[in-house]
């Protein structure tokens, strides 16, 4: 069975999105009456605009999410221990999927890039490296398929990511109410999106420190 691909409108290009394209008074056309009136002018580029980040935009939250890696460990993990450089350089890589316009088909390198850092990362919190914890193997098979269904995710660009998408790049975002897209919360749209994005890799990843750990035991 083929795979779906992502559908890509004709005349954006792969970092940008369409959102509501309206004048300076809040307008699609002049003369309509709108419920706020005044806005961002969209109107002269059509409503393109660069795509805005999502795992960046709560990085507290984003970086968060890696208490599902090492809480509860042991051996002293613990990811406050994870420096300000990495914290910033893991919601970049993970943003890169989307604005960069990864291909699933051409992603090894970025999956690789991920796989670096999330060792980087385990070095951090853990003090030992995928090596030391005798992960080296596991790491080749069973978090470079959970990175890969990652891209798979980001790439296909489904509707509720797209939805989100636009929503957070729109500058009118808090008053085009009557668009497609438009979220009442885009915080809480935002943490629901990365959340479930991130399941899979996080869980894998996790489970793969537990069992390394379980068996030093």
């Amino acid at each position: 069975m083929p795979c779906p691909k992502p559908i890509y409108e004709a005349g954006l290009k792969k970092n940008e999105c369409r959102v509501r394209a309206c004048n300076e008074e809040g307008q699609e056309y002049p003369g309509q009456r709108v419920p706020f009136a005044y806005a961002v002018p969209t109107a002269g580029t059509k409503g393109r605009v660069i795509r805005k980040q999502v795992f960046g935009r709560d990085k507290h939250f984003t970086a968060g999410l890696l208490n599902f890696v090492f809480e509860g460990l042991g051996g002293g993990a613990d990811v406050e221990r994870l420096s300000t450089k990495t914290r910033a350089l893991w919601t970049k890589t993970l943003d890169r999927c989307d604005l960069e316009a990864i291909d699933i088909d051409d992603c090894d390198d970025y999956i690789m890039e991920m796989v670096d850092l999330c060792n980087q990362i385990t070095y951090e919190c853990t003090g030992g490296s995928f090596e030391e914890w005798g992960l080296r193997d596991h790491v080749r098979t069973e978090l470079v398929q959970a990175w890969r269904h990652f891209v798979r995710l980001i790439w296909m660009r489904d509707l509720e990511w797209e939805d989100l998408v636009r929503c957070l790049s729109d500058p009118n975002c808090e008053t085009s109410i009557n668009e497609e897209y438009f979220l009442p919360d885009p915080s809480a749209g935002t943490k629901h999106v990365v959340s479930n994005k991130l399941l899979v890799p996080l869980q894998v990843w996790g489970l793969l420190l537990r069992s390394a750990f379980g068996a030093s035991q």
